[in-house]
């Protein structure tokens, strides 16, 4: 009986068995717990590029009431387009997403001013304000491609210098 008492007394430690048990059971917590917050920062960032697109696009109204008052646009002209690396927008949008892009600005009969637009990341994809869409293989349109799916250079109406079309990436 002494015997048996101190062989329970003198073995400590756990058995390979239960090692193996939580080892699994902490792989199933990461695992459970890494997709939810891959999914919290995808969302995150979704919602940053979206509020950095809509920034443009004030940044751009505000340009366009500028040149609007200085006499740049009138109902004869008007359509501008801004693209993002112009210089045009930098002193209302700070581009430091490296973010491609352009808004076009319609001034409307009645002096209201519309914007429409689109602006790339590494990430995401946005256009006319609610279409953010991830960044894959399969929806990153080539130069070719951008008149078919809607992302062009203000909407295929114009850009920087002479109608002529920012390539894109």
């Amino acid at each position: 009986m002494k015997k048996v008492l101190s062989y329970v007394k003198n073995n400590k430690g756990f058995t390979l068995i239960e090692l193996l048990a939580v080892i699994v059971i902490l792989a199933i917590l990461m695992l459970v717990a890494s997709t939810n917050i891959f999914n919290i920062l995808d969302n995150a960032r979704r919602g940053s590029f979206r509020t950095e697109f809509l920034t443009l696009l004030q940044s751009a109204q505000t340009t366009a009431s500028m040149e609007l008052m200085d006499g740049t646009l009138s109902q004869t002209n008007n359509q501008v387009c801004y693209v993002i690396d112009d210089g045009k927008l930098s002193e209302n949008f700070s581009n430091n997403g490296n973010y491609t892009g352009s808004v076009l600005v319609t001034l409307g009969a009645d002096g209201s001013l519309t914007t429409r637009g689109w602006m790339r990341s590494n990430y995401y994809t946005v256009k006319d304000k609610d279409d953010t869409i991830p960044n894959n293989q399969d929806n990153i349109p080539s130069s070719s491609e951008s008149d078919a799916t809607g992302i062009t250079d203000c909407g295929g109406q114009g850009s920087k210098t002479d109608d002529s079309k920012v390539p894109i990436r």
